[in-house]
């Protein structure tokens, strides 16, 4: 059943109703997911509702060190993240991470800023591989969690 209501502009607009329990006349909700200004919109193939890890996983420490600078090394033992994972560069220089290859001086790396610099992914991201770091200098301290 739809009922069509004025709104403040006194356009009429049509209202999605149906009967509850008790007989009375009730407003139809559609799920609706609201983006980063507030605005609502309907949840559907095209627009589903945002996810949320929810697997409760204790996170796994990948920090350390570069241990051979200008190398790659893989972090968290070559494991794929499941859930996502979080490095903090807490060395004076540049580091670079990929989860798409062996991470180098650029190309398709991403840079962590030196002294706190921090590259996280979403909760539920799964890279496409083992992360991979790269610094120019032996002894360069890192941060990394997996989840």
């Amino acid at each position: 059943m739809t009922l069509l209501v004025k709104d403040a502009n006194t356009a009429v607009q049509a209202l999605a109703t149906m009967f509850d329990g008790n007989g009375s006349l009730v407003p139809v909700h559609v799920p609706a997911a609201s983006n980063g200004q507030g605005v609502a919109t309907p949840v559907g193939p095209q627009n589903p509702l945002p996810v949320v890890n929810t697997a409760a996983t204790a996170a796994g420490d990948g920090s350390g060190t570069v241990a051979t600078g200008g190398a790659a090394q893989t972090l968290f033992g070559g494991i794929v993240p499941d859930n996502g994972f979080l490095v903090q560069n807490n060395s004076s220089a540049a580091l670079w991470i990929s989860d798409v290859g062996i991470a180098s001086a650029g190309g398709a790396s991403i840079q962590i800023a030196a002294n706190g610099g921090i590259f996280a992914t979403p909760s539920g991201y799964r890279p496409a591989g083992a992360i991979s770091l790269y610094g120019p200098t032996t002894g360069q301290a890192f941060a990394a969690r997996r989840w």
